[in-house]
């Protein structure tokens, strides 16, 4: 299969795991399925991983928090001695980090620092017996290296409608799906018009989306005056408008309907990942950080040679419309606003439509058709 990424490690952690040999110091003993960083800092030693390649590591983590007395904790990386990331953490998830090759290609083992200043004992924050200084437990580690891919200059304009339905959203509000409907084109998508928490996205396309539309996972819900059919899916948590109406059939018929539909957008979204054919679109109302984006960029370039374009409010030096390529397979664009939730139709589409010409622009030739 043609990828983006290639994954040379993956690691699991606790009893059982794989992560002995690659452990300095800094660690809990062995737990069922994850080990904590403990005290001031922690250190994992890869192994070299081949010059003139950058890499993505991801760590599948928890984090010891308390709110109102400990609400975050922060995470520093370091990479044979360089800084590449400050990360505060409420919750568990997935984090992902570039590794740039010149901090990578020289000979001998790869050391990475985590510094975790904020630990705390159990015994202060819960009252128990454990007196171990925690901040972090990681369950697993996984590293790809990122392949290179020709870029050539020149890609041929396109007019607004098929410029729309070069783009597939990735899921939040309804707010892509329509600047897309605004340009002209309606593609079919299964997060095009869904929300789905960045955690599920990214299990979703870890497993393929298994599951999705399968029988009892989808419940239909009457909402507001117009009395329309919502989709609440129960595997995945997406959530969606139907466009469908009480008055024009059962909801049972729409819920048979509605499972028919997941199965078979969830084929195409696959189809499309593996074959490169589609630039995603990554966005939240509350923006996104690299630590959140970047898994999702590894498991979409795990599934085929695909582009992911990470669109953030603009700001003084990113003005509406302006696309940076940040890695192979990356792109990070600005509009000048995005939708509120709660009025997902208030598009700002002239920015929208510009931002999607520089993106398609910036792919160039990479890309199919």
């Amino acid at each position: 299969m043609n990828r983006g990424v290639e994954r040379i490690l993956t690691l699991t952690f606790g009893e059982g795991g794989t992560e002995g040999n690659y452990l300095g110091n800094g660690w809990s003993g062995d737990e069922p399925n994850q080990r904590w960083m403990v005290g001031q800092n922690s250190e994992i030693w890869l192994d070299h991983a081949g010059a003139d390649h950058d890499l993505v590591l991801e760590l599948d983590f928890g984090v010891i928090v308390k709110p109102p007395e400990l609400v975050v904790q922060r995470l520093l990386v370091g990479v044979r001695g360089t800084g590449i990331a400050h990360v505060m953490a409420g919750r568990g998830g997935t984090l992902g980090f570039h590794l740039p090759a010149r901090l990578v290609a020289a000979p001998g083992p790869i050391r990475l620092l985590f510094v975790h200043p904020d630990f705390r004992r159990p015994m202060d924050l819960f009252g128990d017996t454990d007196d171990r200084p925690l901040s972090f437990l990681v369950s697993a580690l996984r590293l790809s290296r990122i392949l290179p891919r020709a870029i050539e200059a020149g890609a041929t304009p396109l007019g607004t409608e098929a410029l729309a339905a070069k783009f597939e959203s990735l899921g939040d509000n309804c707010e892509f799906g329509l600047v897309q409907r605004a340009m002209g084109a309606e593609p079919l998508g299964l997060l095009r018009f869904s929300w789905i928490e960045i955690t599920n996205l990214l299990r979703g396309l870890r497993t393929g989306f298994s599951g999705l539309g399968d029988p009892g996972t989808v419940e239909i819900v009457v909402d507001g005056k117009d009395q329309e059919y919502l989709v609440k899916e129960n595997v995945y948590g997406m959530s969606y408008h139907t466009f469908q109406y009480e008055h024009q059939l059962s909801i049972e018929t729409a819920r048979i309907q509605q499972d028919t539909r997941l199965r078979f957008l969830k084929r195409k979204l696959l189809e499309d990942a593996a074959n490169g054919e589609k630039i995603f679109v990554i966005k939240r109302v509350e923006p996104l950080r690299p630590e959140e984006v970047l898994p999702i960029y590894a498991a979409l370039n795990e599934l085929g040679p695909n582009w992911l374009l990470w669109v953030l409010p603009a700001d003084p030096t990113h003005p509406s419309g302006m696309v940076e390529v940040l890695l192979p397979g990356l792109m990070r664009g600005y509009v000048d606003r995005f939708a509120p939730y709660n009025n997902a139709p208030d598009i700002s589409l002239p920015a929208w439509t510009e931002l999607c010409a520089a993106a398609w622009k910036a792919v160039g030739r990479s890309m199919r058709g």
